[in-house]
C-alpha cells in the first residue's frame, strides 16, 4: 500500500532525519489501515503516535514525583 502525504514537506520544527521503527506485521497493517482511513502517510501517523505517547509518558512521570 502506498501512502503519500498531502503536503510534501516536513512538519515545522520536525527533523528530516528518519528513525527506524520495528513493528510486528500485524502492527504494520494496523498503522497502514489507520493512516489510509485518515488519508495520511504512515510517517505522519507514526510521528503523531510517538508525540502523543511522549506527552502521556511525561504526564505519568510528573505524577510520580513526590511533592
Amino acid at each position: 500500500m502506498k501512502n503519500v502525504s498531502k503536503i510534501g514537506r516536513t512538519a515545522k520544527g520536525a527533523t528530516s532525519q528518519p528513525l527506524g521503527v520495528r513493528l510486528a506485521p500485524d502492527e504494520v497493517l494496523e498503522v497502514e489501515a489507520i493512516a489510509a482511513k485518515q488519508e495520511r502517510s504512515r510517517a505522519w501517523l507514526l510521528r503523531f503516535l510517538i508525540l502523543r505517547g511522549l506527552a502521556d509518558y511525561k504526564r505519568e512521570i510528573a505524577s510520580q514525583i513526590p511533592h
